[in-house]
């Protein structure tokens, strides 16, 4: 069965460059970086980045998500592919404990979108 997720032949927006539309003057760090701060202005300011990209990538992985659903439906396949999804949730509980499969739940929701209208 072809995993429409891998498909290269959508038309997919590319993602924004980190950091390109954040307020701060510097990107905010990724998971892997060290980051010290001095004070909690400095610190907000940085928590403030992180979750204006969160926001982006969330924008763009919903309508991603968008495309695929529809490739999947003019494949005569169901809109939301359950198996697809457990596989995402397993992922977040792996890395963060109970509360990723909270947030892989939230993000699914987000991102599945309502069944389109007649």
């Amino acid at each position: 069965m072809d995993n429409l997720v891998d498909r290269h032949d959508a038309a997919i927006p590319a993602p924004a460059a980190p950091g390109a539309t954040l307020t701060g003057a510097t990107r905010a760090p990724i998971a892997d970086e060290s980051l010290t701060i001095s004070n909690i202005a400095q610190g907000r300011q940085h928590i403030d980045d992180i979750d204006a990209h969160l926001r982006e990538l969330l924008a763009t992985r919903r309508d991603l998500s968008q495309q695929i659903q529809a490739l999947r439906s003019a494949e005569g396949g169901p809109r939301i592919e359950h198996a697809r999804e457990n596989e995402i949730i397993a992922v977040w509980a792996d890395e963060l404990g109970p509360r990723g499969v909270e947030i892989a739940m939230a993000v699914l929701t987000l991102c599945r979108g309502a069944a389109s209208k007649p």
